[in-house]
């Protein structure tokens, strides 16, 4: 009788594994991420850009690991690039959220934070696809938009520990598929000397459809290091006014 029990048992947790892989419902199993910044200089600090490609680190390249402030000035604009692999073996189309983190102060002396965007140009949340970027291969139905209500501030910019916060909701993955997604903060200045560093955090992601479960994404950050040497902002230049 006790062998007969177990065997059914064993029969029915096969059936329900079959049946929810069929069913295409979420595994965060199926994902792996790699949260960078663009290359500072293959791109317009107006507006933003650049490309994840084939992931050649330098500043001159596809991205960066790290940030370096005197390759910025104050309300230049940064963006960073999230690649989502999609393992082959995934079921159905799936959408995950990416929950961003960015400082709006140094870790030193105030006087520099990363805030929400708003140069003519650049993007919240975007598939870079449209950017050429061979990063991303897809089969063209996927979309990246900024969670509504997520744009929020923990705190005063410029007092630290005040944090910003966005998160990004990524639709259209499927089996096999590689997609880059971009998002642009800009850089605020105040009228001192900055000292240490900021950062950029990919600090969770999770599927969220057409079943909820976490991603196993790491705490990945992107430093941004040496604050005191962003450029001041030209007043010539219009983005300054």
């Amino acid at each position: 009788m006790r062998r007969v029990l177990i065997a059914t048992t064993l029969a029915l947790s096969l059936a329900v594994l079959f049946t929810v892989r069929q069913t295409g419902a979420a595994s965060g199993g199926d994902f792996s991420m790699d949260f960078t910044a663009a290359a500072p200089f293959s791109y317009n600090h107006d507006t933003g850009g650049g490309a994840y490609n084939d992931r050649t680190v330098g500043r001159f390249d596809d991205i960066v690991e790290s940030l370096e402030g005197g390759d910025f000035a104050c309300n230049d604009t940064v963006t960073f690039l999230t690649q989502i692999k999609v393992d082959s073996g995934a079921v159905g189309s799936q959408t995950v959220r990416l929950n961003l983190e960015f400082t709006a102060h140094s870790t030193g002396q105030q006087g520099v934070a990363l805030i929400d965007n708003d140069a003519v140009g650049s993007t919240s949340a975007a598939i870079n696809q449209a950017a050429g970027d061979t990063g991303t291969v897809d089969n063209g139905n996927s979309t990246a938009t900024v969670v509504a209500g997520s744009e929020v501030y923990n705190g005063l910019v410029f007092s630290k520990p005040t944090t910003f916060f966005r998160s990004v909701d990524v639709t259209g993955l499927e089996a096999g598929e590689t997609v880059v997604v971009r998002t642009d903060t800009k850089i605020v200045c105040a009228q001192s000397k900055p000292t240490g560093n900021m950062q950029a955090r990919l600090a969770s992601a999770s599927v969220i459809a057409p079943v909820a479960d976490a991603i196993s994404a790491g705490d990945q950050t992107v430093p941004f290091k040496h604050v005191g040497d962003i450029k001041p902002c030209d007043p010539q230049d219009p983005k300054c006014n």
